[in-house]
């Protein structure tokens, strides 16, 4: 099975508040670790690579060199683009016209010409540190301290770390820009890595498991609606497999050579949706990169485009969405040319879109347009005979993922009448994570199998008696629910949402609510 990426973090300070700060925006794709640390010949990495099991490894310049050449784990590192180098410039430039950068000794770092075309360029004075490892990196400030104690220091996390120590102020060279790219391409490889792994064990790695009539339909239908170009709309409760579905879905497609390009409409920033969706050339922008970007629907161009929480978008981006997709061309940002695109469309939404139209809230030729072909997804309550089934494949699953020798007959004896009684609030990607834990114990247990109050300590969620408020129906949940959660969790939305099983977005929206309710009954 094809879940989330697990993703490895390993920097220093400045590096790792950089990923935190883009996590949200990855979080139903990616499960990521980070750990503070520098990379040398004296640490070993192999236990927390055994401890957290990451699909892939993600670090920069020296840090990311040395995992590479020690772990068998895919490692990224973070690119610096010339614009990096440059917007990183501008602002050291406002404390000292004399700048010290430190770059790493790699090819695809910002290269020698290009730095020495700088000083002219910014109207500065530049004076440049390459380093191989950490401690040259050290070493190369200490010397530039002890030299002429310069006023701004421009580089990798580790040196700016140092630098502040000393009381100089420091500017890291790496933008959330290069940063976001870099995690798209950690999901990517990771999603390569867990394929590898499946194809390794013999199996055809499965979407989503059919095992009552309610979903047999669905599947047909699927396999039916895979066919021609028409759109396909997802609409179901959060965790149903909607994603999974709609992988499905382009593996059956006439388009399913080409690729599969999943977008978060929920997680894409205002300004920044046309460049984002469509492109942008060189020069578009003040920090547009060099030789611009090609757009995700272009990248989506003979394959898929999964738009997934497409009910969270708002109006304005809408009507430009709704465009390109009339229109079947689409215009990169600051270019003078059209591009042609013939993609499969699929959107997925947690939210009911009709209801959505008629109170105003989404555009009714974009819901017309999207809802070619309509699939709803039963939340897991309502299909409850198809539990055994699934949680038997992710417990044999995890088994050999870990590397446990679980009992799976006993562990499902024993968990089945639990699971019966749960009302399911976030679906099958809570059952995932109900297995997966089980499995994780089940290895550090001496005995191996559990007993009935190991695995109540194990799973407490299965013992909460307000378990019916959590629902994860928007349109049945209750403001007494709400209210419960938020104060159960110190009004932390994130855990609310989570609890809930709905998106931080729709907790939001629905709080927004509860506030002009409240505040007319007042009047």
């Amino acid at each position: 099975m094809i879940g989330r990426v697990r993703i490895l973090v390993v920097g220093y300070r400045k590096f790792s508040e950089l990923i935190n700060v883009l996590l949200p925006e990855f979080e139903q794709d990616a499960e990521v670790t980070i750990v503070e640390s520098i990379a040398s010949g004296n640490t070993d990495y192999s236990d927390l690579v055994e401890k957290h099991r990451p699909d892939v490894i993600i670090s920069a310049g020296a840090n990311a060199a040395y995992l590479r050449s020690t772990l068998a784990v895919p490692v990224l590192s973070q690119p610096v683009t010339d614009t990096d180098v440059l917007e990183a410039l501008a602002k050291a430039r406002k404390l000292s016209r004399r700048v010290h950068i430190f770059t790493y000794a790699d090819k695809s770092g910002p290269s020698h010409r290009f730095l020495a075309s700088l000083p002219e360029l910014c109207d500065l004075e530049l004076c440049h540190h390459s380093y191989s490892t950490a401690d040259e990196a050290n070493e190369s400030l200490l010397l530039a301290i002890a030299d002429e104690d310069p006023k701004v220091i421009v580089g990798p996390s580790y040196t700016c770390g140092l630098a502040e120590q000393r009381g100089i102020p420091a500017i890291i060279m790496y933008s959330r820009d290069s940063a976001r790219e870099m995690l798209r391409r950690a999901i990517d490889a990771g999603r390569s890595a867990q394929s590898a792994r499946a194809v390794a064990r013999g199996d055809r790695p499965q979407r989503f498991i059919v095992h009552s009539s309610r979903m047999e339909r669905v599947a047909a239908l699927a396999r039916t609606y895979a066919r021609g170009r028409a759109s396909v709309l997802l609409e179901g409760e959060s965790g149903t497999g909607k994603e999974h579905i709609a992988r499905e879905i382009h593996r059956l497609s006439d388009y399913a050579d080409g690729p599969l390009v999943a977008v978060n409409c929920s997680s894409i920033p205002h300004e920044l949706f046309e460049s984002e969706l469509f492109g942008y050339v060189e020069g578009a922008f003040t920090s547009s990169r060099r030789g611009g970007r090609i757009g995700l629907m272009e990248q989506a161009n003979g394959g898929a485009l999964f738009l997934d929480e497409i009910g969270e978008m708002p109006p304005q981006q809408q009507i430009k969405l709704l465009r390109a997709l009339q229109e079947r061309r689409i215009r990169p940002v600051g270019g003078n040319r059209e591009i042609d695109v013939d993609f499969k469309l699929i959107a997925a939404t947690n939210r009911d879109l009709q209801d959505a139209v008629d109170q105003g809230e989404f555009r009714d030729d974009l819901f017309y347009r999207l809802n070619v072909f309509n699939l709803r997804l039963p939340p897991l309550r309502q299909r409850k005979e198809e539990v055994p089934a699934i949680a038997r494949h992710y417990v044999a699953h995890y088994a050999a993922e870990y590397d446990v020798a679980v009992p799976v007959d006993a562990v499902l004896d024993l968990v089945e009448p639990l699971f019966d009684a749960y009302h399911w609030p976030g679906n099958i990607r809570e059952l995932q994570n109900f297995t997966e834990r089980l499995v994780v114990n089940c290895g550090k247990a001496a005995h191996v199998s559990l007993s009935r109050n190991e695995v109540l300590d194990i799973l407490p969620e299965l013992t909460r008696q307000d378990q019916g408020y959590a629902s994860g129906a928007l349109k049945d949940l209750e403001a007494s629910a709400i209210v419960r959660a938020m104060e159960k969790f110190g009004g932390d939305r994130q855990q609310v949402a989570a609890y809930l099983g709905i998106s931080p977005t729709t907790l939001w929206r629905r709080l927004k609510k509860l506030e002009v309710s409240e505040t007319k009954r007042l009047a």
